[in-house]
């Protein structure tokens, strides 16, 4: 019998959607059933852009939020991260920091035209006194002229964007209204055994980059990093205890979320968040950006009236915070300032020192009996906290100006084993970090170190505690 001649076995059979890499794109129905009876998560982007708005933009966000106050609900994370950061000068202060940072921009400006014409006047060997310096004073003065003016018109709209009532939580606009708003929807933390294993998983899975989160692990220290993957694990234990399907609105437009947008190709979730959520809670995992949400939410939420200019502002916070991810990427370490560090390190912490260096002679990576043997440690130490003066100094060197903030996190732990899956193996120093180190601390026709067996803390005893930062 063949296929046409069976209807039913049509039916049954495997369909083009049925495969982990598949995608639907959203309808409008998608997103009215969500409105309706799914579950809304807020990441911690969403509620700080509440302090970087403007007014109106601030207002359209309430309102949207209000509509949907039923749906929300915000990961324990995300309260952790909001706090973490909400005091921050380019979060509470942001009009009037983004207002420094372009009035210092202009003033460079001025500067380089000074400077440049100054060159130019030595080079071709001008006097003070011919007819064209005159020319070129006056030209000067009029450019400082439409400078001072530019700074003045960005001081003013900086003064009146200011968010007034933020340095006392009590005065504080943004957390009067969030605090009703979100009382009872915000999620439990992790116990500290989970939270410990999801650290651990959030390193391996970063290794291997499975989303969402290993972009972190790029730049930032292992627990921090670990941010995303702590919302994600927090996001399915709440959706497993739901039922519905859940939305997503985040302003991380990174690719270990997204698949980006691809030409007239809408961006859409990382495939294989779409395959987990599924079969851990059985749901459906959709995505939006705050602007989107807001576009989403005037058409489809009764009694709102976004104003466009609202979902421009958004839209351009996510532009800038995505132009500042990709210069982080780009940045990264210099041989300055990974010889300041490192000089810092071998003052106050040696032995940090040392397992760096030894990891750069190594390719990149330092195993765990190498460690003791190169710090010195008796066999029963804890390497409990090990990378804990990595983040010490850095914070250090930011303050004076050392470092721009932007570089890699500069050394990594490796956890686990075939045999033992929570041990804590070695540690690994970014890729870009290798050959900076190589060249500046590292004799020419050294031996790398031989490498130890796979797990082996190579001196017959277990680490008695997992290194979390």
């Amino acid at each position: 019998m063949g296929y046409k001649d069976n209807p039913e076995e049509q039916a049954t059979g495997r369909g083009i959607f049925d495969c982990d890499g598949a995608h639907r794109t959203p309808l409008k129905s998608d997103y009215e059933r969500i409105f309706q009876s799914g579950m809304v998560v807020l990441d911690t982007n969403v509620l700080l852009n509440l302090y970087r708005s403007n007014a109106r933009t601030r207002q359209d966000t309430f309102a949207v939020l209000s509509k949907l106050r039923d749906r929300l609900w915000v990961p324990h994370q995300v309260l952790t991260e909001f706090w973490r950061n909400r005091e921050l000068k380019s979060i509470l202060h942001h009009h009037s920091t983004r207002a420094k940072e372009t009035s210092l921009a202009l003033d460079k400006v001025r500067r380089s035209a000074h400077d440049a014409v100054d060159r130019w006047m030595k080079d071709v060997r001008l006097k003070q006194d011919e007819g064209v310096t005159l020319r070129i004073d006056e030209g000067l003065k009029t450019l400082a002229e439409v400078i001072d003016g530019l700074q003045e018109i960005i001081d003013a709209q900086a003064e009146r964007d200011a968010l007034l009532g933020t340095a006392e939580t009590h005065s504080d606009p943004v957390l009067a209204e969030l605090e009703p708003l979100l009382q009872g929807r915000i999620g439990e933390p992790l116990p500290t055994g989970e939270y410990d294993k999801a650290v651990q998983a959030a390193q391996k899975r970063a290794d291997e980059e499975i989303p969402p989160g290993y972009e972190d692990f790029k730049t930032k220290p292992p627990e921090r990093a670990a941010g995303d993957y702590l919302l994600w694990v927090q996001l399915l234990k709440e959706a497993q205890n739901r039922t519905g399907d859940v939305l997503l609105v985040t302003g991380d437009v990174k690719k270990d979320w997204w698949h980006p947008k691809d030409g007239d190709i809408a961006a859409r979730p990382r495939a294989e968040l779409l395959v987990e959520l599924r079969e851990h809670a059985d749901a459906q995992l959709y995505m939006l950006t705050p602007a989107d949400l807001l576009k989403w939410a005037e058409e489809l939420l009764d009694g709102l009236d976004v104003d466009k200019d609202s979902v421009d502002d958004l839209e351009q916070l996510r532009e800038a915070d995505r132009d500042r991810d990709d210069k982080t990427v780009e940045t990264g370490w210099t041989r300055q300032s990974l010889g300041t560090f490192v000089e810092h390190l071998r003052v106050r912490y040696p032995a940090h020192a040392k397992v760096i260096i030894a990891a750069a002679a190594n390719g990149g990576v330092v195993d765990r009996a190498t460690v003791y043997d190169l710090a010195g440690y008796p066999g029963d130490r804890r390497l409990k906290g090990f990378t804990r003066p990595i983040s010490t100094v850095a914070r250090e060197l930011e303050d004076q100006g050392l470092l721009t903030g932007e570089e890699s996190f500069l050394l990594h732990t490796i956890y686990g084993s075939a045999t033992e899956p929570s041990w804590a193996t070695g540690f690994r120093i970014p890729d870009e970090a290798v050959p900076i180190l190589l060249e500046t601390f590292v004799e020419p026709g050294r031996s790398p170190q031989p490498a130890k067996g796979d797990g082996d803390p190579g001196d017959g005893s277990k680490p008695s505690e997992i290194e979390r930062q």
